[in-house]
């Protein structure tokens, strides 16, 4: 059976920072997802684990748990996740103890583009460096003690990059500077730990030809059994039918089966 794009665990609310608008509310993205036949959808606004030493700039539990208790319906679960931030360390800022508390966790690598947060100054326009630091961040998330089993790596070719125009040809540049070996050892790795991959590409971003370019590593996801999942990571209402639609687009170009859909409530079904 062909995959079902049911589902958005990566979609953000008013109480990210980078997105702060009033209109992105739990009710507005439940709308959404009754409307287009989803059953699960998980609010995961960015987060710092207050017991982690680290960045300040992104709330804690305190502040993106307000939204509890989430509505719900029949058709539609609604859930409490994060998108847990590492640092310019690569510190990943999520504790096993404070993960217990969401039902989903997505981490990106790539947010490679915050000044003093994520990267040095000098590497920021470093292509090389770039590719280096994607890398070693994925690294450093396998090696975490966390619970991978309800975790999601986020939007591994939407990379998040400073001060660049032509943000599709320096995302292929980074993508294309790593080999298909290095892939496959860090695809293995996160299938091994059971750990989703999420489908989350910014299709605007690319040409036809890029497009395809772009998604030869989830091409070799595939081929190491990673298992799937989508995200909009849409910060307001208005995006969120563009990028759903591109998650249908992703999910089409792939081929991909309902077998390689990754699930982290299918234990609580």
């Amino acid at each position: 059976m062909k995959f079902q794009v049911d589902h958005d665990y990566h979609v953000h609310t008013q109480l990210s920072p980078c997105s702060s608008d009033p209109a992105m509310t739990p009710e507005t993205i439940m709308e959404f997802g009754l409307s287009h036949g989803m059953k699960d959808i998980v609010l995961t606004d960015h987060f710092w684990d207050e017991t982690i030493p680290g960045t300040t700039f992104w709330p804690g539990y305190a502040v993106i748990s307000q939204w509890l208790p989430l509505p719900q319906s029949p058709e539609l679960r609604m859930h409490l996740g994060c998108e847990a931030e590492l640092d310019i360390t690569a510190t990943v800022g999520i504790s096993r103890k404070t993960a217990e508390k969401f039902d989903f966790i997505a981490v990106p690598t790539n947010h490679i583009h915050l000044v003093h947060s994520t990267v040095r100054e000098e590497d920021v326009h470093n292509i090389k460096a770039l590719t280096r630091l994607y890398v070693e961040r994925w690294k450093a998330l396998l090696a975490a003690d966390l619970p991978f089993h309800k975790m999601g790596i986020a939007h591994l070719d939407g990379i998040c990059l400073n001060g660049f125009t032509d943000q599709g040809t320096i995302r292929l540049e980074i993508l294309e500077g790593i080999s298909d070996d290095v892939y496959k050892d860090l695809f293995s790795r996160t299938a091994k730990l059971g750990m989703g991959v999420e489908l989350n590409v910014p299709v605007n971003c690319y040409t036809n030809e890029q497009l395809d370019r772009a998604l030869r590593i989830y091409r070799i996801a595939a081929e190491c059994d990673c298992r799937f999942y989508c995200g909009t990571d849409a910060h307001h209402p208005k995006h969120l039918e563009p990028y759903y639609q591109d998650c249908c687009l992703v999910v089409d170009k792939l081929g991909l089966d309902e077998e390689q859909k990754f699930n982290p409530f299918a234990r609580n079904l």
